[in-house]
């Protein structure tokens, strides 16, 4: 009884525990796991169809990103524009709104190399994918790329506080079986 009366008011004088602590869990398994997001994040995310309306970063995207507390570490070789490097989710992804507003239609389809870390509230997630971007302008480009992103949980949602993704052009006939692949295989 005492252990417990010391270790009580231990706890008291500490004050309250801290955020992190209070914070609820993440899903480790299932749709809201870290896995299935960057899957999601990739084939419904950065999808475009033909007559979908504008693409606002924040609307489309919002789900993965924090988009009240934004820093983090964001690096795409393909990114458009005169930098590949972000220190800011929405300056990242605002980054993006001009070349998804400028296609017709940007589809992916799942590779290889599917894997995930999840420890607590920190998770780290890889991915394959190819895609294909036929332009407004009649320009088609084709790459092949793997992702690799780091989540945080936040509020009892994994979010995007990390990413690195790495594509290379390919001919558009080497990829157009895959587009649509949600496997990876």
């Amino acid at each position: 009884m005492t252990r417990t009366l010391l270790t009580a008011s231990a706890l008291w004088l500490a004050g309250p525990l801290p955020l992190a602590a209070q914070e609820p869990a993440c899903p480790v398994e299932g749709a809201g796991a870290p896995l299935a997001l960057h899957k999601e994040w990739m084939m419904e995310g950065w999808e475009r169809r033909e007559g979908d309306p504008p693409f606002v970063f924040v609307d489309r995207m919002g789900k993965y990103y924090d988009t009240r507390d934004s820093a983090g570490v964001f690096y795409d070789n393909f990114a458009p524009g005169d930098t590949q490097l972000f220190d800011d989710a929405l300056r990242y992804g605002r980054n993006w709104e001009g070349l998804q507003n400028a296609a017709r239609s940007v589809r992916h389809g799942l590779t290889g190399g599917h894997d995930a870390l999840v420890d607590g509230r920190v998770a780290s997630t890889t991915l394959g994918f190819v895609g294909r971007i036929d332009r407004l302008d009649g320009e088609v480009i084709a790459f092949d790329a793997r992702s690799q992103l780091g989540w945080e949980c936040r509020g009892g949602t994994w979010k995007i506080r990390h990413e690195l993704n790495y594509a290379w052009p390919v001919e558009p006939e080497t990829i157009e079986g895959r587009l649509g692949r949600r496997d990876g295989n």
